[in-house]
């Protein structure tokens, strides 16, 4: 399967620290990646709203809810237990910083209302970065290392100049795998249990992840 589009990468978080990379595809090819860091949800949107059609959005936020025991998702389950390494990175979601899922909401439920056909995938870096690398994340010492990897994997060269650029471009990365079909897992479409349902705020979302 062949994708061609625009993406958009965004590590939502608080003032200053919104990381956002915005990459041009032709044939699941990336022919273009534009990094930088903005200071609010706002200038996220803004951002957006000024770039060419928008195809995808790959984000870095809770992108479906569950209503039951501390939020915890089957998402959020099926890589707690597949990263036993590295649990502590994946938490509930009544446990993550106010910053991470209002800014993520806001900027999804803005650019969905903009373009209802725009494709929203979920993404997680830092565990994203063990399953591909088999290192802990760790970009204060390993930005270098961590910055090859991406540049390897989407065959242009990447320039982070924080960890939350890394995780936009790395969200990027995601999105392409998904939505090219080499990636078929979505952890969205893992079955509920009995005591909670998924709750999708900006509609249907998908949440793209290699095969283990």
């Amino acid at each position: 399967m062949n994708f061609s589009g625009k993406i958009l990468g965004y590590d939502p978080g608080g003032n200053g620290v919104h990381g956002v990379a915005i990459a041009t595809l032709i044939c699941n090819k990336v022919k273009d990646l534009e990094v930088q860091t903005l200071a609010t949800a706002e200038d996220v949107i803004k951002l957006a709203s000024a770039a060419p059609r928008l195809d995808v959005l790959a984000i870095d936020t809770l992108t479906a809810l569950s209503t039951g025991l501390s939020g915890w998702r089957p998402a959020d389950r099926w890589l707690k237990k597949n990263y036993k390494e590295i649990t502590h990175s994946i938490a509930s979601a009544n446990s993550l910083f106010g910053s991470m899922g209002l800014n993520g909401i806001s900027v999804m439920a803005e650019l969905r209302k903009q373009d209802p056909s725009i494709r929203i995938t979920e993404t997680h870096p830092k565990v994203l970065y063990f399953e591909l690398s088999g290192c802990k994340y760790d970009y204060r010492y390993s930005a270098q290392k961590m910055n090859h990897l991406l540049t390897k994997l989407l065959g242009i060269q990447v320039h982070t100049s924080n960890d939350h650029e890394w995780d936009a471009v790395a969200s990027v990365y995601s999105a392409v795998m998904g939505y090219s079909g080499q990636w078929h897992n979505n952890l969205h479409a893992l079955p509920v249990e009995e005591t909670e349902r998924l709750v999708k705020p900006v509609g249907d979302t998908e949440y793209w992840w290699p095969s283990i």
